[in-house]
């Protein structure tokens, strides 16, 4: 999302696919007084849906607890991350997807002792395709016009997890796009920091991207976006 202009789409979208894949039925929708929440296509859409709009009063992220709370766990996750590999920071969104797909498969509910994933699909997920964020990977070249004795394999960067199917996020090192690929080996033993990774170079090395990290701040002063649904 590039601008807060866009949030509608994004919430329209993640609504819709909820109703459609979930036994339960959705009741309200609760977020800041923000404009990008708060103008008459939101509230046509929430009636339309007979969904109730709650709002926070300004000023007071502690009344959208959950929200807020959710939002500084999945940032600290993406830091971490982001810093385990020094991967450089314009991965910065891929990093939170990745961390919201961990956090719905390994958090416990409290009291209920299941993870976000099993309350919602009634089983257990599956860890096995979990890897380090930001390791280097080795992507395989498809059969063509390979000569014999040109590299069978691509240098990549791991970002996470494809959203619509069971595949890998990549950032191919030499042509520098993402691609979405099963047939990928991982070597999460070390960062990447070969030659190549270090031309990518890290152009915001030092500046604040999150909003926790221009000052202390307590809980419920980070931004009060939603994180991405990754399930």
């Amino acid at each position: 999302m590039e601008s807060k202009d866009e949030a509608f789409g994004f919430v329209w979208d993640l609504v819709l696919r909820l109703r459609n894949k979930s036994h339960k039925a959705m009741r309200a929708i609760r977020s800041d007084n923000g404009g990008e929440f708060r103008n008459s296509r939101f509230e046509n859409f929430c009636r339309d849906l007979g969904l109730e709009h709650q709002f926070s009063p300004p000023y007071t992220p502690p009344q959208n607890g959950v929200v807020e709370r959710k939002n500084r766990t999945l940032v600290e996750m993406a830091r971490t991350m982001l810093d385990e590999h020094r991967t450089p920071r314009r991965f910065w969104a891929e990093a939170v997807n990745t961390a919201c797909y961990i956090a719905n498969r390994i958090f416990l509910r409290a009291f209920l002792g299941k993870t976000s994933y099993e309350l919602r699909f009634g089983r257990q997920p599956s860890v096995k395709p979990l890897r380090a964020f930001g390791c280097r990977c080795f992507v395989l070249k498809k059969a063509g016009h390979l000569d014999k004795f040109e590299s069978r394999c691509l240098d990549g960067i791991f970002l996470g997890y494809a959203s619509s199917s069971r595949a890998f996020r990549v950032w191919i090192l030499e042509a520098k796009q993402v691609v979405e690929t099963c047939e990928v080996s991982f070597d999460e033993t070390m960062p990447c920091t070969t030659p190549a990774f270090e031309l990518l170079g890290d152009d915001e090395e030092g500046t604040p991207i999150f909003e926790d990290e221009k000052g202390a701040v307590n809980d419920g002063d980070v931004g009060a976006t939603a994180p991405a649904a990754v399930m």
